[in-house]
């Protein structure tokens, strides 16, 4: 059952008080040619659509309770993350796409266009890399390109080891909602195993 009403712009033009007042109560669709053309709204109702995309986030998720201690870390590496970002320019800041690559991890998002396109509509994925309701997602070759350059460094492919390592291992039994992709993460260590192993 729609929870909308529907008028045309004959009807609207004849009774633009009376539909304006039934607004109020429910979102009236106007059409114009037997097409959708505008929503006429109540304040409450915009300002319902306006939320910020936190409002929808539970607060006890795991990944609310664990994100502290995910940007210290973070924040404990930022001189390693602002140097690739001023080598590499890359157009996501270095700090975002390391959320990016953790939820990739977390949840086994198994190619990069599926995580783009969670991106677009999972409000967990666009709070947790800081995207507004209404705020536009990179293009795919953007993210794509900046992804593989945190890849293609040992440093911050070492730093989502650590995250892992020290915030998610020791509670993944007791977070059901997280399906960690261990073998993702071994193909991203082992392509600089011998980079590793020369330098020592």
């Amino acid at each position: 059952m729609e929870r909308y009403s529907k008028v045309g712009m004959q009807e609207l033009d004849q009774r633009l008080s009376k539909i304006v007042e039934a607004a109020r109560k429910q979102p009236v669709s106007v059409y114009r040619y037997g097409a959708p053309w505008v929503w006429i709204v109540s304040q409450d109702d915009w300002q319902g659509a306006l939320k910020e995309v936190s409002s929808y986030i539970p607060q006890g998720h795991s990944l609310v309770l664990l994100r502290p201690q995910i940007d210290d870390l973070l924040d404990e590496h930022r001189e390693v993350l602002q140097g690739l970002n001023a080598s590499a320019q890359m157009l996501i800041a270095p700090q975002t796409a390391m959320h990016i690559l953790l939820l990739q991890l977390l949840y086994s998002v198994p190619s990069e266009q599926q995580l783009y396109e969670q991106l677009n509509y999972n409000l967990l994925f666009r709070w947790f890399v800081g995207l507004d309701l209404n705020q536009k997602v990179w293009s795919f070759n953007v993210l794509s390109k900046d992804l593989a350059t945190l890849l293609g460094d040992a440093r911050a492919v070492r730093l989502i080891q650590k995250i892992i390592g020290e915030v998610f291992c020791g509670a993944l039994l007791q977070m059901p909602e997280f399906s960690l992709n261990f073998a993702l993460l071994h193909t991203w260590l082992a392509r600089h195993a011998t980079t590793s192993t020369a330098s020592n």
